[in-house]
């Protein structure tokens, strides 16, 4: 009996070539084939898979902060709100009018994490989404902000600035255990291809590649729909705190970072808490991030990688053990060194992050007198 047929119909070309490989080769091959049978079995097509409970500490979901209740925008910090999405559009602007297609940005959307009214200093993340029928990644960034005598100062990703003021803001605003981190994100981290990362949902498991419009992000669908954590870092908040519609950051201990949209059901880590690998993220979904619209298709994850605090094109990069192939149409091939190669649509396994696993940074102290997170959009 043949192999089911997936997506582009590139898997019996596929199986033809196992004779012509030899040893890792094969053996990446029959791991694909074995791929599209699992596949076949777990995702009917048509139906999205359901996500089922956590089954083990790996990919359990982390339980929320005791004590933690939502955040609310207030009059006080209204003033700060104002001022970084000022800043935000007069420091990122043309970065994201570069990745809009030359489309003017909107005002971005601000979430603070962390005051301390007392001492004058803030954090939070910033997003500016593309315009209404823009296939591209969100501009995703960091701020830390101090208050002066006129007013705010607002420092964000990428800029000198912001490792400075990650390295004097206090420790209940900038955590010491990620103000190293923070200082270094920003700068560019890619080292030639590699990465060092998983594919988000673990090695083994077959989900399949489709389309993200753009070559600087990519959507995967299928398997139990649980997003993994690809290597450790830190997690941070993007967008919103709610689920459908969430964007999560994740920063690796070398300054690159790995961004998550479309997720529901997003982990309760709070923002900075350190994270493994294999770590429970959310699961797959169709709301697009910093939006109220759904995308069509099925329920999937986009994923995207940071470099010196811009999205980093993926074509060529090397991420579960696979070399990224991705077209500027945003059409993506994946190939082992041995030549193997995946389509898009095809089963696609991860097959790990090919170099030695990285620490996960140690958890933030708990700092009482850090003030309840204010919030804004």
């Amino acid at each position: 009996m043949s192999p089911p047929r997936s997506g582009g119909g590139s898997v019996l070309p596929l199986a033809n070539r196992i004779v012509r490989l030899g040893g890792a080769g094969a053996g990446a091959v029959l791991l694909v084939l074995c791929a599209v049978v699992t596949q076949a079995v777990q995702s009917p097509p048509g139906r999205p898979a359901a996500a089922p409970e956590p089954a083990s500490k790996r990919t359990r979901p982390a339980r929320a902060p005791r004590g933690a209740r939502p955040a609310t925008t207030t009059a006080k910090t209204a003033p700060l709100v104002r001022t970084v999405r000022t800043a935000v559009l007069r420091q990122r602007s043309a970065i994201a009018r570069r990745e809009f297609g030359g489309r003017a940005p909107a005002a971005p959307t601000v979430l603070l994490s962390r005051a301390d009214a007392a001492k004058g200093w803030a954090f939070g993340s910033s997003v500016i989404a593309p315009p209404a029928g823009v296939d591209a990644p969100p501009d995703a960034s960091l701020f830390i902000a101090r208050h002066v005598k006129n007013g705010w100062q607002v420092s964000v990703t990428g800029t000198p600035a912001f490792a400075a003021f990650a390295r004097r803001a206090p420790s209940d605003v900038v955590p010491d255990g990620e103000r190293a981190l923070l200082a270094k994100y920003g700068k560019a981290a890619v080292s030639g291809a590699a990465t060092g990362l998983e594919l988000p949902w673990g090695p083994g498991r077959p989900w399949t590649m489709r389309p993200a419009g753009d070559p600087r992000a990519i959507a995967f669908a299928g398997g139990d729909g649980r997003v993994l954590a690809p290597g450790p870092g830190r997690l941070y908040r993007l967008c919103s705190r709610t689920s459908g519609h969430a964007m999560l950051l994740l920063i690796h201990p070398n300054g690159l970072a790995s961004t998550f949209s479309r997720l529901s059901a997003p982990t309760a880590v709070k923002d900075g808490g350190a994270v493994r690998t294999g770590a429970y993220l959310g699961t797959t979904g169709r709301g697009l991030p910093c939006s109220p619209r759904q995308a069509a298709g099925p329920a999937s994850v986009v994923f995207g990688l940071l470099s010196g605090g811009q999205p980093a094109a993926l074509n060529g990069v090397r991420i579960g053990g696979w070399t990224l192939q991705v077209a500027a149409s945003g059409r993506a091939v994946a190939a082992t060194r041995s030549g193997v190669r995946v389509r898009q649509g095809d089963p696609l396994p991860d097959l790990g992050g090919g170099a030695a696993p990285t620490p996960a940074p140690s958890p933030s102290p708990a700092s009482p007198s850090a003030s309840p997170p204010p919030a804004a959009t």
